[in-house]
């Protein structure tokens, strides 16, 4: 059984407004809902292959936070990805279907509206909503490149405010 761990970036702050949106960090309440969730998918032992994450600031400072608990010895490559920034879920969906099947759990780090577009598009069921530093796991049982929506299961849907520690 293959996972997509989707994980959408922290809080980020809006104290700078000369900052373009690429570059804004993560404000406090962000930094702390990751390592909330850092420790939570540590304890569950979560283990990820590969890591795509967006090359915007905020996202590089949610996955620097979450490192410990995602196994990083168990991560054979890590990508920064423009196209989780601009792209759509297409660009995401074929980025997927071009993994070798050793890959087994991958995790894409970007933005809304494109993951929570991505989420309902590959489980065909609908979320009410993906806000920052939500995390939903995926499951898929075929090939790579035989991915679609018709295949794929929504197991799980984290939020930092439900979780406790």
């Amino acid at each position: 059984m293959k996972q997509i761990y989707i994980l959408r970036h922290a809080k980020s702050s809006w104290d700078n407004s000369e900052l373009s949106d690429f570059d804004r960090p993560l404000s406090n309440r962000g930094k702390n809902d990751a390592k909330k969730l850092c420790s939570f998918i540590e304890k569950k032992g979560f283990i990820v292959d590969k890591v795509f994450c967006s090359s915007a600031k905020r996202a590089k400072e949610t996955l620097d936070l979450m490192m410990d608990g995602l196994w990083f010895d168990y991560i054979n490559d890590l990508f920064y990805e423009e196209y989780l920034y601009y792209g759509n879920v297409g660009n995401i969906v074929d980025r997927l279907r071009e993994l070798d099947e050793e890959s087994k759990n991958i995790l894409f780090i970007g933005h809304n509206p494109t993951l929570f577009h991505l989420i309902e598009e590959l489980t065909n069921e609908r979320i009410k909503k993906l806000t920052t530093c939500n995390l939903a796991v995926i499951t898929f049982a075929d090939a790579w490149k035989k991915l679609s929506k018709s295949k794929c299961k929504l197991k799980l849907l984290y939020r930092p405010k439900e979780i406790e520690i």
